[in-house]
């Protein structure tokens, strides 16, 4: 029974979207007051003492002394730049985040911030606003900041949630795609809020593309197995979930009794039976079987060792078989009675073989086996071009997911279902 993955809830309960601005409030270093000439000579001293204060940590006294500054008038606007410049941050010790904003937004507003610090300042603002709640302005503000450093992926996370937060989902997955397009590897936190974007706006395809991205740079078995059920909702025919149900095989994510019984099922019906024995022998061992599924399964087994002892007899003849074969589907069909011995690197000749004779019922799936076998073989570099070659829309998406596992596995390691010789006939 195929289940249906669509909410991916142990995927989004681990993005932490809701604490972005929490921990990334940080100082912007305030500018001595000796050093502008263009401070009135009234505003010297206040401004000097809440500097001091500053760097002192002395915040209520800093707070005072701004105080005081306020107070004087008239104020240049360079002067009421510096008052503003010099309050946000001990009001943000202060835990004064409205004050805070309010300063610092004027002191941006004055036009006087060396251009250097824009980038910065308008950081500091979006996370204050965040802290606020409010939404908008941390979006816009993150937005300037993002626009000065498109490589800040932590600046890019909090607009990002932003717009998620006003229910902009289009507009919070569009910065973490064009962000994601910059940097060589996106923050999971980041990806994790493009992909529940995708599942709010309940875009199937956003949704893949979400989590294949997830798998391509973290490619924990969480989000394989929630890509893989994510696929395997949506695959109907029986060859093509045999190319699935080998993907999760390889990749640890088969893990509840209906995967593997299914599984097996679809390998015996497509002459499959030594294969289909090391599935059931898997699950069995597992422990996922118990009362009638596992009665079930035990007669399943009987049945898949029963062929396998089959295919046994005939394996000797195999390399004879291949040699005297007139068509491609005799030399396919030789194919996969090495795959299905787990002897990965004859059936991948055999079935390159028939391909090349031509006239394969099914190239499609031939084609897909033969990137499978390659794959098994420890040489998944060398099963790009067959997976690349499969032209069935929907066999084409799972021969995809193959591909991914290539290239996060780097096509290096060693077999995941290892060779193994075939059963003695009765054992």
């Amino acid at each position: 029974m195929k289940k249906a993955n669509l909410v991916l809830a142990a995927a989004l309960a681990a993005a932490g979207v809701a604490t972005v601005a929490a921990v990334m409030l940080t100082p912007v270093t305030s500018i001595a007051a000796t050093e502008q000439p263009k401070v009135s000579a009234k505003m010297l001293k206040p401004l000097k003492a809440a500097q001091e204060a500053i760097q002192a940590k002395n915040w209520e006294a800093a707070l005072a002394a701004i105080a005081e500054a306020q107070a004087v008038e008239p104020k240049s606007p360079y002067d009421a730049y510096m008052v503003e410049e010099l309050a946000w941050y001990p009001k943000l010790q202060v835990k004064d985040y409205a004050g805070a904003a309010k300063s610092l937004e004027q002191a941006v507003a004055s036009g006087f911030v060396a251009e250097a610090d824009l980038g910065q300042r308008y950081k500091a603002l979006a996370q204050l606003n965040y802290q606020l709640k409010d939404y908008a302005k941390a979006a816009e503000f993150g937005g300037k900041s993002l626009a000065l450093s498109p490589q800040s992926q932590d600046t890019a996370a909090l607009v990002a949630q932003s717009k998620y937060m006003q229910k902009d989902y289009a507009g919070a997955r569009s910065v973490v795609d064009q962000t994601a397009a910059v940097v060589a590897k996106p923050d999971e936190q980041l990806l994790m809020i493009g992909l529940r974007s995708s599942v709010d706006m309940d875009d199937r395809a956003g949704t893949r593309s979400a989590i294949e991205s997830l798998v391509r740079h973290y490619p924990a078995p969480k989000y394989w197995e929630d890509l893989l059920n994510n696929q395997l909702y949506e695959t109907k025919t029986d060859r093509d979930l045999r190319a699935l149900y080998r993907l999760m095989f390889d990749t640890k994510t088969m893990n509840k009794a209906e995967e593997y019984s299914e599984a097996a099922a679809m390998l015996l019906t497509g002459g499959f039976p030594a294969e289909a024995k090391r599935v059931l022998d898997q699950g069995i061992a597992s422990g996922v079987f118990t009362g009638e599924s596992l009665t079930r399964a035990q007669s399943d087994l009987a049945r898949a060792r029963s062929g396998a002892d089959a295919d046994a007899k005939d394996l000797p003849g195999a390399e004879k078989a291949l040699a005297a074969a007139k068509t491609g589907n005799e030399m396919v069909a030789t194919g996969k009675l090495y795959f299905s011995a787990g002897e990965y690197d004859k059936a991948a000749d055999a079935i390159r073989k028939g391909l090349a004779r031509g006239g394969v019922t099914d190239v499609d799936d031939s084609n897909t086996l033969l990137g499978i076998a390659e794959v098994r073989a420890g040489k998944g570099q060398g099963s790009v071009a067959a997976f690349d070659a499969v032209n069935d829309p929907k066999l084409k998406q799972i021969a995809g997911l193959w591909k991914l596992y290539v290239e996060t596995t780097s096509g290096a390691s060693a077999p995941v279902t290892p060779a193994v010789p075939a059963p003695a006939p009765g054992g």
